[in-house]
């Protein structure tokens, strides 16, 4: 048994000045990962890695700003330290999870989801149920954050299409706030542990 640590921080209202007081405090790889990107992908960026730095400083007492490692499909590592972790952004909000063993977060905005998608996305067994549930716009967003989660967990990313990332069989952490939608696929037995950061406490 593990924990999985989670922590989040809302986004929206963040200020040019604040974007700025956030980009100092970034390594040079990350500033310059960052600064092609729009100012809204400017923000998630360079906030999704304070926080992930702040998770992994005060839930493991360890730091590593180098530059991450990839995996064979783009699954992010740390280069010096023994922690797994995965960070996830929209528009509303920034994610990071961090444990001993795998692990895949996901975020994203409660927003409306185009119900017809569900056949492109669904394996049979969650088809059958999106048929059932009386709810299919929180069915849609907890299933493709649990997708999500799951692929970043396996960092196989969606290369065998949306489909064959059947979610049934696997065990799931979801929380809905108000704007949005968190879901960790982690292991069987793992704690998961989350926490909302204001964004004034990366600065």
């Amino acid at each position: 048994m593990s924990e999985t640590f989670i922590y989040v921080t809302p986004i929206e209202g963040i200020t040019e000045k604040q974007l700025a007081a956030a980009s100092e405090r970034l390594p040079q790889w990350r500033g310059n990962y960052i600064s092609g990107k729009t100012l809204s992908g400017k923000t998630e960026g360079a906030f999704s890695y304070l926080l992930l730095q702040k998770l992994v400083s005060e839930r493991f007492g360890m730091t590593d700003t180098a530059p991450f490692t990839y995996g064979k499909f783009g699954k992010p590592y740390f280069s010096d330290i023994d922690v797994f972790f995965s960070i996830s952004h929209c528009k509303t909000a920034v994610a990071a999870a961090a444990s001993r063993a795998e692990v895949g977060v996901d975020v994203m905005d409660n927003r409306s989801i185009n119900e017809n998608i569900a056949p492109r996305i669904c394996s049979e067994r969650e088809l059958a149920k999106f048929n059932s549930a009386k709810d299919k716009q929180r069915f849609l967003r907890e299933l493709w954050c649990k997708k999500e989660s799951l692929v970043k967990k396996s960092g196989t990313g969606f290369s065998k299409g949306f489909t064959s990332a059947d979610t049934e069989d696997f065990p799931f952490y979801l929380f809905a706030a108000e704007k949005y939608t968190v879901s960790s696929a982690s292991g069987t037995d793992d704690t998961v542990i989350l926490t909302e950061i204001p964004f004034t406490a990366l600065l």
